[in-house]
């Protein structure tokens, strides 16, 4: 009875009493509403939402500035090297939830880390959960690369929006590309799926395959978009209400941000100016730095016509967007209004880190030496250096963890 009643779930979506203790592998996380957080298990093709306890609330600009983020995880799994496969910021209360698989099994586990080094590891077997199963998950036993099981890819990426979780990976159908809309609580009938088709700059294809890597939401002209970028970065726009239960739409690309990259994540924030706020998505990739992109781009391009040529390599096109120099980073994620947590892998040192970067997208001082590191090096009688320097440097110099190298200004 069991076995029919778990066949029927994967067939229609339904929940059934899988608990968080079942988890067998965590690819993706979400923050939800009311202290939930939702696990993304490949392996089982499930979703999970875990019921967390109440956390203090916790003011902006906590830092972050875990230098050595592998060895102080590898502490909490008995010495075992983790993998960071996600990283997600619990709103409000400074706290990182970081899913980690490690040993020759990939063993998943769910962490906590907080700015003053604290971690804990949830414990998944006494988590209080519902989950649902994501209707017709990839059965292929394929690998890409003889390494990666085009099963794990059920669930590329998550995000919360308005009492829906929107699920983007792959499903077991003919057009492959994959968006889901899972309602919260979860129910019997609260699924739509929608398969999606692109056309890419990069590869002059239309295609159906290959699924979104990185999303997010923006609205402009009073109605909501998901943002979505693919593999060699085409940018794709999708309006929300195309998203249907069975529907298959085709997402109007309208920019290319570089050959020969996998996006790492994608968010959404608002940055203030002497009054004045403005909305942008950032998104961080494997193989190239950061891009800011401004919501008021993504409106002016959505107003002309959809690529529909190929973009030649190495060319950039649809969206005049900003780099930032977030290269080595492997997840990001809103801290508070003011500044982004993200794990790294710092390239010169390659260690594993977990650091906070402020919005305004400038660097981490500590991460280079340069003219103004030097002990001998003066601010004094240099008004520039003064006014426009220094009180930046000695702001990110506290916030880092650097105090004693402030110099005096005289």
């Amino acid at each position: 009875m069991r076995l029919l009643t778990i066949t029927l779930a994967c067939l229609f979506g339904i929940t059934v009493n899988a608990s968080a203790a079942d988890i067998r592998s965590i690819s993706r996380l979400a923050a939800g509403p009311d202290n939930i957080l939702f696990v993304a298990d490949w392996k089982a093709a499930r979703i999970h939402g875990i019921s967390l306890p109440p956390a203090d609330r916790k003011p902006a600009g906590t830092a972050f500035n875990i230098l050595d983020l592998e060895a102080l995880l590898a502490k909490h799994l008995g010495g075992a090297k983790p993998t960071v496969e996600d990283m997600v910021v619990r709103p409000g209360t400074a706290e990182v939830y970081l899913a980690v698989s490690h040993g020759a099994a990939k063993t998943p586990a769910l962490m906590v880390v907080t700015g003053d080094r604290r971690v804990r590891r949830i414990d998944l077997k006494a988590a209080k959960s519902t989950s649902v199963a994501l209707r017709d998950a990839p059965t292929s036993s394929y690998k890409f690369w003889n390494e990666t099981p085009e099963r794990s890819f059920v669930v590329t990426d998550m995000k919360w929006r308005d009492g829906e979780l929107f699920v983007a990976g792959l499903s077991n159908q003919d057009f492959a590309s994959t968006l889901r809309r899972v309602t919260y609580p979860f129910g019997s009938q609260q699924q739509s799926v929608t398969s999606v088709e692109i056309f890419h700059t990069g590869h002059n294809l239309v295609e159906t395959r290959a699924p979104i890597r990185a999303m997010a939401f923006a609205s402009w002209g009073g109605k909501p978009y998901l943002v979505a970028a693919y593999t060699c970065t085409p940018i794709v726009i999708i309006p929300l209400e195309d998203l249907k239960d069975g529907a298959h739409v085709r997402g109007k690309t309208i920019a290319e941000l570089g050959y020969g990259n996998t996006p790492a994540g994608m968010v959404a924030y608002t940055k203030s100016d002497q009054g004045k706020s403005e909305d942008f998505l950032l998104l961080v990739n494997f193989e190239r730095v950061a891009n800011v992109i401004p919501v008021s781009q993504l409106e002016a391009a959505s107003a002309r016509p959809g690529f529909d040529k190929v973009v030649p390599f190495g060319q950039i096109a649809g969206l005049d967007v900003q780099q930032t120099p977030l290269v080595g980073t492997m997840r990001l994620d809103n801290l508070d209004e003011a500044w982004f947590v993200l794990v790294r892998r710092h390239l010169e040192t390659d260690r594993l880190q977990l650091v906070t970067m402020g919005k305004n997208l400038s660097f981490r001082l500590s991460d280079h030496v340069s003219e103004y590191a030097f002990r001998d090096f003066a601010f004094k009688g240099d008004a520039f250096q003064l006014k426009y320097i220094k009180p930046g440097q000695d702001f990110l110099l506290k916030h880092e963890g650097f105090p004693e190298f402030i110099k005096s200004p005289d």
